[in-house]
């Protein structure tokens, strides 16, 4: 669940933080002259001057470098006065360290240049460098101390979502709290996110409650924590909901764990494996199927008159080799209760005691064929790396011998030329 609300702030931050872009350098098609917006440059601002450079949406945390091809930025220096193009011959320098990547230097050199800050700030959050993207928000907001480029409602509400996903719920709720009168539903949501983390699983009902057009990360929240309360019926209620926005293997599991009704539970196990897509999920929801079953193998052998040992599958199932497929399992377990059942429909007295007994002999040698066969393949792999070993042990010997005769080689030559102390006379090249 916490890996659910995680995302959904993610993504509901990005729905509400847009639009009402400044924005910086752009060409007019009916415009053969060169404009850029003048609204940010902000001179008393640290670099401000040079903000008019960048793409800068003041509703969200980030700057964009104006890239012009070359015909473009020609025209362009044309309309620039001698400062101006010295202001720009330094942010395409500064540009150049962060296309190659070098921050140390880009900060180094330029301790306060707000647009790469930015830049920077972007780059980690959607790297998830989640505490990185915090430190440099405190950098940014330092920065524009008199929120002169953005919104200080922006600027705390980015601290709010990256307090939340760093772990910090505390921190994050007070953010959200600031804005908990506006009424809106990112700042709504937040909190009941925040709650929830928190513990507190009556207020993040309460402002999930508030909320005026409920997402389905909402209703998320409401089912997860309506069943942390143990309120089973209302959980199941929102749980239907999200199945029916979502058909899924999640959201199948989630009806039946809130559903009361073993029949109906059952029900939707079988509906959820027949959807599940991993052998964890197969796992998963067969531990629930086959208790199941065998409460109902359980009620159905009460019943009789005479007292019969009734099979446990968990008895087999545990003693299955971890080699066996989980499709495997759930075709195995099927084919026990099914035949269980219907050796209780069919016999009584003796003949089901055998009937039973017929069946756990069944099974007792299909579990131990399966063990047989890891033990047989565990051999096979023990046996290909014990001869995997012993060829390289002996490729290495192989290069020993080498090595020693070469060693051998190199000794014989070197005493053949040190007998011959005047051999070099006859060849004065030497």
């Amino acid at each position: 669940m916490k890996k659910i609300l995680l995302s959904a702030v993610i993504v509901i931050l990005s729905a509400n933080i847009t639009a009402n872009a400044s924005q910086g350098y752009v060409f007019r098609a009916d415009e053969t002259k060169p404009v850029y917006s003048q609204s940010l440059q902000i001179t008393n601002l640290p670099y401000g001057v040079y903000l008019k450079y960048y793409n800068i949406n003041s509703e969200r945390i980030g700057a964009e470098f104006i890239n012009l091809s070359k015909s473009e930025e020609s025209n362009f220096l044309k309309t620039l006065s001698k400062e101006d193009k010295e202001n720009y011959k330094y942010v395409k320098k500064v540009q150049k360290l962060i296309a190659e990547g070098d921050w140390n230097k880009v900060f180094t050199k330029y301790p306060n240049f707000l647009p790469a800050y930015l830049q920077y700030y972007e780059l980690n959050y959607q790297k998830a460098n989640y505490n990185e993207a915090l430190r440099i928000l405190n950098k940014i907001k330092s920065l524009d101390r008199k929120s002169q480029v953005f919104n200080p409602e922006v600027v705390n509400k980015s601290f709010g979502v990256l307090y939340f996903v760093t772990g910090q719920y505390t921190a994050a709720l007070n953010y959200f709290k600031l804005y908990e009168n506006n009424g809106d539903d990112f700042t709504t949501s937040s909190l009941a996110n925040c709650y929830y983390a928190l513990g507190n699983y009556s207020a993040a009902i309460e402002y999930c409650k508030k909320l005026n057009q409920p997402q389905y990360q909402d209703v998320e929240l409401l089912f997860g924590a309506y069943y942390k309360l143990k309120n089973y019926k209302e959980a199941n209620k929102y749980a239907q909901q999200l199945l029916k926005e979502n058909y899924s293997f999640e959201n199948l599991m989630r009806v039946q764990q809130t559903t009361t009704d073993e029949t109906t539970r059952l029900s939707y196990c079988y509906k959820a494996r027949s959807v599940a897509q991993n052998d964890i999920q197969i796992y998963d929801v067969n531990i629930v199927i086959a208790e199941l079953e065998q409460k109902k193998l359980d009620k159905s052998a009460a019943k009789l008159a005479q007292f019969v040992k009734v099979p446990k599958w968990s008895e087999f199932e545990q003693e299955i080799p971890e080699n066996v497929p989980e499709t495997e399992v759930s075709a195995k377990q099927d084919e026990f209760f099914k035949t269980a059942n219907q050796y209780l429909t069919k016999y009584s007295g003796q003949q089901l005691t055998n009937a039973f007994n017929s069946l756990n002999q069944d099974f007792n040698n299909y579990v131990q064929n399966k063990k047989n066969e890891y033990y047989q393949q565990k051999q096979l792999e023990m046996q290909k790396a014990l001869v995997i070993e012993q060829q390289r042990n002996n490729a290495l010997q192989q290069q020993m011998i080498y090595e020693q005769q070469v060693r051998n080689y190199l000794e014989r030559q070197h005493f053949y030329y040190m007998s011959r102390p005047y051999y070099h006379r006859y060849y004065p090249w030497w």
